[in-house]
């Protein structure tokens, strides 16, 4: 019975536990942080237009013509920069994430500063600052906004973090082509080594070959002079011996003379033998 209840025990806290779990994940559901759209996104991009409207007015009303539109058109190419700047700079990280903050307020500044200088300029509250303003959108706005945009463009560029990734997968290319061509100049010295060791090998057996021939031919030479020495030993007259030992430049060697057994070795005349009457 005890195992019973312990058992049903079990049961109810893992219910309860399963019901803890289903509550904690509703509250979770129903929780809303504050994000960067709505309304936010609305003022965001009315304080824009305001800033893009009174930059283009700014240097369209002091440099009359083609030149103001230019400059005016520049302006709002400039507070869209800024506007893309805000927009991304939460979606990105590192030093790409830090730039573009940077970019993002530095726009928006200048941006203001310029609002700022239009509103003045339509306001008329104080000495006007007409003549500064011609000799800085004449001298110093474009150079200032469009080197702005291009240092912008290329920083933004070489901090991207796609550039730190193909970086590190070049050198990881080029790392394996150093290998590559490391293993082609190694088997290209191992197949050299092989060569030379074959011709070494083929040398010797030509070598080889060589000596057998040499050895073949001064046993057929020995073989021809014993057999030479042999028939002129075996030759009986001892003036035709001698006459070929000097025609080959050789000593005379006394060949041994047969014996016949009961006979004296100067032969005798019968007659001489008679005994005479």
């Amino acid at each position: 019975m005890g195992n019973l209840f312990n058992f049903g025990d079990a049961m109810n806290q893992e219910s309860r536990n399963g019901n803890n779990a289903k509550k904690l994940r509703e509250e979770a559901g129903k929780f809303d942080l504050a994000g960067t759209g709505g309304f936010l996104a609305v003022v965001k991009y009315a304080v824009f237009a305001i800033l893009a409207s009174l930059n283009f007015h700014l240097f369209y009303s002091h440099i009359p013509g083609v030149w103001g539109v230019a400059l005016g058109c520049v302006a709002l190419l400039f507070e869209a920069c800024a506007i893309y700047f805000w927009n991304n700079q939460n979606k990105s990280a590192g030093n790409h994430q830090r730039w573009l903050r940077i970019f993002a307020i530095s726009f928006t500044v200048l941006s203001f500063v310029h609002g700022c200088a239009a509103l003045y300029q339509l306001s008329e509250v104080g000495p006007s600052i007409a003549e500064p303003i011609y000799n800085y959108s004449k001298y110093v706005a474009f150079p200032l906004l469009f080197g702005a945009m291009v240092f912008a463009v290329c920083v933004l560029h070489y901090a991207h973090w796609s550039t730190a990734i193909n970086e590190a997968r070049a050198n990881a290319v080029m790392a394996i082509e150093q290998d590559r061509a490391h293993l082609m100049t190694e088997s290209l010295a191992l197949e050299s080594q092989a060569l030379v060791e074959n011709e070494k090998l083929e040398h010797f057996k030509r070598k080889v070959i060589l000596e057998e021939k040499y050895v073949q031919a001064v046993e057929e030479f020995a073989r021809v002079k014993q057999r030479g020495l042999t028939a002129i030993n075996n030759i009986t007259d001892p003036e035709v011996r001698q006459e070929l030992f000097q025609s080959i430049g050789r000593t005379a060697t006394l060949a041994p003379v047969a014996k016949r057994i009961g006979m004296s070795p100067i032969a005798t005349d019968p007659k001489d033998s008679a005994p005479t009457e």
